[in-house]
């Protein structure tokens, strides 16, 4: 009698070991959708932040380049040079000044304008030149008018047409 015990207990231990065994592969699989799912709600937001910098770096570049064409775009103040070329190489960099009178001006660091300003640097885009009074300012650049549309002026961009093939030898 004792052995029916052992066999029915043992059958029931064998019964209950997949069943266990069962248990724990679908707490195993759930945990594993579970980290699954954040994994990709976190792979989701960090697109999201790369979006949202890109967004942002792209705003600030147009705000820069606004504000530098309304910088451009502003007339230099009356009596002071214009900055018409910046050429050189390295740190030997010399600058094109179109003086109030109209005449042209070659300068370079440590030089000095007939107007009594002194040139301080010239960088690679900018001039910057110190009044008699010690004020510091960064001359402006030449910018040129803004032309009118006209629609009978060919675009450089169009081809102009090609002669007739009537004569080409073949």
């Amino acid at each position: 009698m004792q052995s029916k015990h052992y066999c029915a207990a043992a059958l029931a231990i064998c019964a209950a070991l997949p069943a266990a065994a069962q248990n724990m592969a679908q707490s195993a699989a759930a945990s594993l959708t579970r980290i699954e799912a954040e994994t990709l709600l976190l792979k989701a937001r960090e697109r999201q932040l790369e979006v949202q910098s890109s967004i942002i770096a792209k705003q600030n570049e147009i705000a820069a380049k606004q504000a530098l064409g309304v910088a451009i775009t502003q007339p230099p103040p009356v009596g002071q040079p214009v900055v018409r070329a910046i050429e050189g190489l390295g740190g030997r960099l010399y600058a094109t000044l179109e003086m109030a009178d109209g005449s042209m001006l070659d300068v370079q660091a440590g030089s000095e304008l007939p107007t009594g300003m002194r040139i301080v640097a010239v960088e690679p885009n900018a001039v910057v030149a110190q009044m008699p009074g010690k004020k510091r300012v960064r001359l402006a650049g030449h910018t040129q008018a803004a032309m009118e549309f006209n629609p009978n002026y060919p675009s450089p961009g169009l081809a102009l047409p090609m002669p007739s093939a009537r004569g080409a030898v073949r």
